[in-house]
């Protein structure tokens, strides 16, 4: 009887930590590199690092790794930022075929706007 209530209880809490280090959508939960507003990096978060991380798929995390952005020379942030303003304002990014398979995942036109205003506050 002691032995399969310790076996729920250590079942709950393994449970209750996956929980809090595993987001919804499977994907390991961080903190915004740095320079990132919570508000900008909520949207990049949801909406292009399944592909634009350490655990992306090849070609898109060599074109931007958000687990590196830390990393970049502040011109290439500079240069990423732009880009991901240009590309979401296009409609080019993310994908089609990702946006079908996650609608969830699709940026809203205001998060777009934010992006974009936050390029332009950070290109000053």
């Amino acid at each position: 009887m002691k032995k399969s209530g310790f076996v729920v209880l250590a079942l709950a809490g393994g449970l209750i930590l996956f929980a809090a280090f595993i987001r919804p959508n499977g994907f390991n939960a961080q903190d915004p590199p740095k320079g990132i507003p919570d508000s900008v990096w909520a949207t990049l978060e949801t909406s292009c690092y399944d592909c634009h991380s350490n655990d992306g798929n090849g070609m898109a995390k060599v074109k931007m790794n958000l687990d590196k952005w830390d990393e970049y020379a502040p011109d290439k942030q500079m240069a990423k930022a732009q880009d991901i303003c240009e590309v979401m304002g296009k409609g080019a990014m993310p994908p089609s075929k990702y946006r079908i398979n996650n609608p969830d995942a699709v940026p809203t036109p205001e998060s777009i706007t934010r992006i974009c205003a936050w390029v332009h506050q950070k290109a000053r």
